[in-house]
């Protein structure tokens, strides 16, 4: 293969061309730069689009504390069986509306109507026994009293001898040894009077002691029988209460003891708010502040109440509140129904205040950063915050009016923040 001769013409354009591409690729990197150091800014930058602001304001600050919560019932009764046995039918269900007399559920118990046989056959032979003694003892006092009688007839006929033999013993007609034999013989006969006397006083005090006696086994043989229909009556347990089924516990064929949980049952129409309040929150609370309460459907109307109970405890890392409800409850308004409350601390006349920073507690100093007029950059600033709402934070010193600050996370910033568009 033979070499093709380039003419030295040729070879410079060749060269001239290649210095030309070498500089326009030159001119374009050095552009590239030159926009690059314009357009990007210089040190640590985010975007404005994941940023959330808060403008400072001046005026009144209304201290109020924004938490969830549910309706909760303020009367509610878990109704237990007084006696065991087993279900044979369950009449109600969650939901169920109920009168004191409705009945819930119906029980099986062969050995209570066992029981209530062998009490009603207890009182009715101690009965039959209180007839008996009680004859017995008319027939003791009866012969007593006829005994009596008999002694005090001797007695009277005694009395009259002793008469008659004191005027024949004055005319010596009758011997002395006759007369105080005559004698004797009467103060025995009276003797005999007063000690069947004695007898029958002290029989009829046996006798309303034995009475007495046999009344309370009759009366403790009754009660034994109302107690054995009152467990019979116990088997058909009853709500006891007006208010709405909110829990059922037993099912048909289940065997409960006695004190077995059957049903909870509330009121519902006696609602009160329990608000989850978080710890931070709760040192600004005190019995007796008002409450207005969100429904969750806008049209409703707010419900007013005032705070009744600061639970001591934290509850899955918040404070129950309850709040017990002044005003009279829409229709449709039900137990565990989600709620907003707002309760209402305080109002600071005059002053400034902003949406609250994240991790700024109120009362401290915290570093907040503040955004230039132009909004490009956020320089970080000390701030002295004062009381705290659950929408907002005072602001004692260290910011204006009109100011805008960074209301997100801003841990890991720098001194100074670009902020891109």
């Amino acid at each position: 293969m033979t070499d093709v001769l380039i003419s030295p013409e040729e070879l410079r354009q060749r060269h001239r061309r290649r210095w030309f591409w070498l500089i326009g690729l030159a001119a374009l990197g050095g552009l590239a730069l030159i926009l690059i150091w314009y357009l990007l800014p210089s040190g640590p930058s985010v975007s404005a689009k994941d940023l959330l602001t808060g403008t400072v304001k001046q005026g009144d600050f209304l201290i109020q504390i924004r938490a969830p919560g549910t309706l909760k019932t303020r009367v509610q009764r878990w109704i237990t069986t007084t006696v065991g046995g087993t279900v044979q039918i369950v009449y109600i269900h969650p939901g169920s509306e109920t009168s004191p007399q409705t009945p819930l559920l119906k029980l099986s118990n062969p050995h209570l109507y066992s029981a209530l046989q062998k009490a009603q056959f207890a009182l009715t032979q101690a009965q039959a026994q209180a007839v008996a003694q009680n004859a017995q003892q008319e027939d003791h006092l009866y012969s007593l009293e006829g005994d009596l009688e008999s002694a005090k007839a001797a007695a009277a006929s005694s009395e009259m001898q002793v008469k008659a033999d004191a005027s024949l013993l004055q005319e010596k007609v009758l011997p002395r040894l006759q007369y105080e034999a005559d004698r004797l013989k009467a103060r025995k006969d009276e003797e005999l009077v007063t000690s069947l006397e004695q007898r029958i006083v002290a029989f009829r005090k046996n006798t309303t002691a034995l009475g007495e006696a046999q009344e309370a086994v009759i009366a403790s043989n009754r009660a034994n029988v109302a107690t054995a229909k009152a467990d019979i009556q116990a088997l058909t347990p009853l709500a006891n209460m007006a208010g709405e089924v909110q829990n059922v516990s037993v099912h048909a064929g289940q065997s409960l003891v006695a004190g077995a949980v059957v049903a909870r049952i509330a009121n519902a129409k006696l609602l009160n708010a329990v608000l989850t309040v978080m710890p931070s929150d709760v040192g600004e609370l005190a019995r007796g502040l008002p409450v207005h309460v969100l429904l969750p459907n806008p049209t409703e109307p707010v419900l007013h109440g005032t705070v009744e109970r600061i639970s001591p405890n934290v509850v899955d890392g918040a404070v129950p509140v309850t709040v017990r409800l002044r005003s009279f409850l829409p229709k449709g308004t039900r137990p565990q129904m989600a709620v907003t409350g707002i309760i209402r601390v305080s109002r600071i006349a005059h002053t400034l205040y902003v949406a609250r920073p994240a991790g700024v507690q109120p009362n401290t100093q915290s570093s907040v950063y503040v955004l230039s007029p132009s909004g490009d950059s956020a320089v970080r600033r000390m701030v002295h915050f004062g009381l705290a709402s659950s929408d907002g934070i005072q602001i004692l010193s260290g910011l204006k009016p009109g100011e805008q600050i960074v209301l997100s996370d801003t841990s890991d910033w720098h001194t100074r923040m670009i902020i891109r568009p």
